[in-house]
């Protein structure tokens, strides 16, 4: 996982690689690499995973959920009262779709992997949803809710390249070699690229003093809410359960900095937290993989 990272910190800090190339890199994996992830990982499931594809799906609304009604109690806190939607995302948004599908695919393998993309699947509807929630609840602005239909377009290539590898699962087709192995190529290129991104985004300029408190919390909170979500959802294995507990924990999703610039939020405040927290996975992820593995 930290290989691409570093890579990215070499690349930014000896001028190798500009920083300004990032959101060139996220735009790629968003609307290309991501897709096609997903759709290779559906189409070659095997039967035994059919079964969990619904659970799964539900499973993130209700997490995402328990966790922001958390976070709304949590960002009245005198040291976050001017960065509350900030301190939202970041208990909210975790790096469940690039850090998650490495670590599970690594703990669980491709079954682990493949829960943990059904688990993601609706993580940009429901990512977009409760951001403009947060906004409108928190200081009753319609400024942000306005450029939702931007965003809406990320999410719909990826709810069409599941649908089509969860039919092509279904129905049991096989898609031909010579056309499923450059589009696995392509999907296989989304992890190490994503967090390559996040070694050439890194930023030093913390809110030190809240995020010494936000970010171990939201460890607890969200591995407390993924606990009550799989109890809540009767359906699940044990595979899945466990992918859900390991996804809980990951570090802060660097898409807060994107729905942060839609809603013209604090984005020092939000890159620190993303940096920082991935410095706490080194510690965080290997206990999880211990732990639950």
């Amino acid at each position: 996982i930290y290989v691409p990272i570093i890579l990215g910190l070499i690349a930014r800090f000896s001028g190798y690689f500009p920083v300004e190339y990032g959101p060139a890199i996220r735009q790629f994996c968003l609307k290309i690499s991501i897709p096609l992830m997903i759709f290779t990982s559906m189409a070659s499931m095997d039967a035994s995973s059919l079964s969990q594809v619904l659970p799964l799906m539900l499973s993130l609304p209700v997490y995402m959920g328990i966790l922001w009604l958390i976070a709304l109690l949590v960002s009245k806190l005198p040291m976050l009262k001017n960065r509350r939607i900030e301190a939202i995302l970041v208990i909210i948004l975790g790096n469940i779709g690039y850090f998650g599908w490495a670590v599970t695919k690594m703990g669980l393998g491709e079954a682990g992997l493949t829960r943990s993309i059904m688990f993601a699947v609706l993580f940009w509807p429901v990512t977009i949803l409760y951001s403009f929630l947060s906004k409108a609840v928190v200081d009753r602005s319609e400024g942000g809710i306005r450029s939702a239909l931007h965003i809406l377009k990320i999410a719909i290539p990826i709810l069409a390249a599941f649908i089509l590898g969860l039919v092509i699962a279904i129905i049991g087709w096989q898609v031909p070699e010579s056309i499923f192995e450059p589009l696995s190529a392509f999907g296989r290129m989304t992890v190490p690229l994503i967090l390559f991104g996040v070694g050439l985004s890194v930023s030093f300029k913390a809110h030190w003093g809240e995020l010494a408190l936000l970010l171990p919390l939201r460890l607890a909170l969200g591995f407390g809410a993924a606990w009550l979500t799989t109890r809540m959802i009767g359906n699940l294995d044990d595979i899945s359960r466990t992918a859900i507990m390991m996804v809980s924990v990951m570090p802060v999703g660097a898409n807060s900095l994107i729905m942060g610039d839609i809603l013209g939020l604090d984005e020092e405040f939000i890159a620190g937290a993303v940096t920082l927290s991935a410095l706490l996975a080194l510690v965080t992820i290997p206990l999880t993989l211990i732990l639950l593995v």
